[in-house]
């Protein structure tokens, strides 16, 4: 039987999938923080199969489209039901619906990216937050409160969480891709390969207490960003007005 490379890939992305629906499994018998554990796991394998895919020059429009329905399930899915399971629940029709817009706009923001993208070239931003980073960011938070107070101490926080996570994935808001894990490729590559090796070291020392800080970090960071480029590009636009008064 001939090997074909092009499954290397998936296999990851399969992984992916696994872990996303073992979380749903686990948030359904009440195991928030696996469950919230086996999302991050999952955002792992997903940052390795488009790597691992140029890595190995097997990039393939199939992989595309298996990693976006991938997506949908552990970063869509799996942390909409999480959240719904570990305290939106309790405010009915409304939780119900709070919890829904993290799988509703992370699958919009996934088609409108597979619209976008062009060939298999490394993105250097992104047009809204990633849906493994909204996924992510949910993950540690319930991660964050368990480890501190062994349950949500601040529960009701997860509501303006979830509705600013939602927007930001459909928003015009710019944030950076992973750098290539080379520093041959320019100086900023390098200055975010080191931030995100000090990053995942923080992380690895640190865990549960390090994590959601980081994420919301990098969430914020990139909101405001944006918002300072585009108040930048308004004030240009009027210093560079020169139309005539009535």
């Amino acid at each position: 039987m001939k090997y074909d490379r092009r499954i290397v890939p998936s296999i990851f992305t399969m992984l992916n999938l696994f872990f996303g629906f073992f979380a749903i499994i686990n948030a359904v018998q009440g195991k928030f923080v696996t469950a919230s554990w086996l999302i991050l796991i999952a955002a792992v394998w997903d940052a390795m199969d488009g790597k691992i895919a140029r890595l190995t020059n097997t990039f393939s429009e199939f992989g595309g489209q298996f990693d976006s329905i991938t997506d949908v399930v552990s970063f869509g899915l799996a942390p909409a039901f999480l959240v719904y399971q570990v305290f939106l629940y309790k405010l009915g029709p409304v939780g119900l619906i709070i919890s829904f817009f993290p799988l509703l706009f992370g699958a919009i923001r996934l088609a409108r990216f597979n619209v976008n993208v062009e060939g298999c070239d490394e993105k250097e931003n992104f047009t809204g937050l990633p849906i493994p980073a909204m996924a992510a960011t949910l993950a540690a938070y319930v991660i964050f409160n368990y480890d501190l107070w062994e349950g949500l101490r601040y529960a009701h926080a997860l509501i303006p969480l979830v509705l600013f996570l939602s927007f930001l994935m459909v928003s015009n808001v710019e944030y950076e891709a992973l750098p290539k894990f080379t520093f041959k490729s320019g100086t900023r590559n390098s200055v975010l390969l080191s931030l995100l090796i000090i990053g995942l070291s923080t992380a690895v020392f640190l865990r549960e207490k390090a994590m959601f800080p980081l994420v919301i970090g990098f969430v914020f960071y990139g909101f405001m960003k944006s918002a300072l480029s585009q108040k930048e590009e308004v004030e240009e636009d009027e210093a560079f007005d020169v139309s005539l008064p009535d």
